[in-house]
């Protein structure tokens, strides 16, 4: 039985005989309670209440040699049906390869007043600010991380202190912070200049990973298309996506489709990551998509590169229970591997749909898994789910009029 024909209970089994889940983390799921009211409280403010996105995971991941099942918090069925569709065909050509960055988290300090006499007089405190630096987060230098940088910039009439950090596997963001407004007096003091804000940076310039994939004409051919012509196509619209800035919005809404998803499941900020990510792809005032598509050697072969920051340690990560559940599901052990996981699985549904566009169009595949929540919308329980959507898949009349017909038939006879 396919994963996605089975029932939630059986989902779970499957994680556990595989080594995924642990049987204690089986019954924390069945016990539908991810997230009490005392974290909830501690976590948001003026919070009344929690509220639920469905939990589920892709299947076939291939990274670096080694598998993986990921989860992911969506509420979109297709998303996860295309990771897992194109994650399937990628393993069959031979997975995915990643390559991470050291994990630099940059701050910035901005001061005003600034002149090149500053920037002198900053220059040669260089090694002091650096020393404040480190001894302003000790914990962090005893873990193996280190601030690694530091430099000065005159920026209009102000001037920017900018701090690199290694923040290991956490984000970094509250870190960064700490260490910046212990450094910020002592500078703003050096140069006579007032401390216009101190705060860290989500440009994730220096946390980019690099994803490719080849993948083989056989495992992207269609009943009526060939594998080449498919990838042909797939080239073309990359492409065209690189002249077209609204047809490259599109185009990376689909990679984030499934990169927020596993931020959302681990406990990460997936608003950092969408400001990194689409700031990074704008640096020459050109707005570009993320990923690349190119016929090498009689192969389909994509690249994606993009900043991706993420944690697996401190912070709401720390406090969520199903974030820890997520990163013990995919056997994480540094933030770096979370990276390459995360990198992936955007490639993945970025195959998926391009493959979909220049083939059978996005709606055909869409809306059959659509097709349930319009039962759900239309006041459909238990079995009835099935029975309408299995209906509405057959006659591919997709609206919410026809769901409440179905309906009515059903529980008329």
């Amino acid at each position: 039985m396919k994963i996605y024909e089975m029932k939630n209970d059986e989902r779970l089994d499957y994680l556990l005989k595989n080594n995924y889940l642990n049987a204690e983390q089986v019954e924390f799921l069945k016990s539908e309670q991810p997230l009490s009211q005392d974290i909830a409280n501690s976590l948001s403010e003026n919070q009344i209440g929690i509220f639920g996105m469905p939990y589920g995971f892709a299947t076939d991941f291939m990274i670096n040699g080694q598998d993986f099942v990921v989860p992911m918090v969506i509420e979109e069925p297709s998303v996860i049906a295309a990771a897992s569709n194109a994650a399937k065909r990628i393993k069959a050509s031979g997975g995915f390869t990643v390559e991470t960055a050291q994990h630099i988290m940059y701050g910035q300090i901005v001061l005003e007043n600034g002149t090149a006499d500053k920037i002198d007089i900053l220059n040669k405190a260089k090694e002091d600010i650096l020393k404040l630096a480190r001894a302003a987060h000790p914990s962090l230098i005893k873990r193996g991380g280190d601030v690694v940088s530091t430099s000065f910039e005159l920026v209009d009439d102000c001037i920017e202190v900018k701090i690199g950090v290694d923040t290991l596997d956490a984000m970094g963001a509250n870190m960064v912070n700490s260490i910046l407004e212990q450094v910020a007096p002592y500078v703003s003091e050096m140069i006579d200049s007032t401390i216009l804000c101190s705060i860290l940076s989500n440009s994730g310039v220096s946390q980019v990973v690099k994803v490719s994939a080849a993948v083989d004409f056989e495992q992207l051919k269609t009943k009526t298309m060939s594998g080449q012509k498919v990838a042909e196509r797939i080239v073309k619209l990359t492409e065209f996506s690189k002249f077209s800035k609204m047809r490259a919005i599109t185009h990376n809404k689909g990679i984030m489709n499934g990169i927020d998803a596993v931020l959302l499941a681990t406990g990460n900020d997936f608003r950092a990551e969408e400001a990194a990510a689409h700031s990074y792809f704008i640096e020459n005032g050109n707005y570009a998509p993320f990923s690349d598509w190119k016929i090498v050697d009689g192969k389909l072969i994509g690249t994606l590169e993009m900043p991706i920051e993420v944690g697996t340690v401190g912070g709401a990560i720390r406090t969520m229970p199903m974030a820890q559940l997520s990163l013990a599901m995919m056997k994480v052990k540094s933030s770096q591997e979370l990276q390459a996981i995360i990198g992936s699985v955007g490639l993945a549904n970025n195959l998926s749909a391009l493959r979909a566009l220049v083939t059978t169009g996005i709606q055909a595949g869409h809306m059959s898994l659509q097709s349930k929540s319009l039962a759900v919308s239309a006041g459909a329980t238990g079995d009835e789910i099935n029975k309408i959507s299995k209906i509405m898949n057959q006659s591919k009349k997709y609206t919410i009029a026809e769901a409440k017909r179905l309906l009515e038939n059903l529980r008329n006879g």
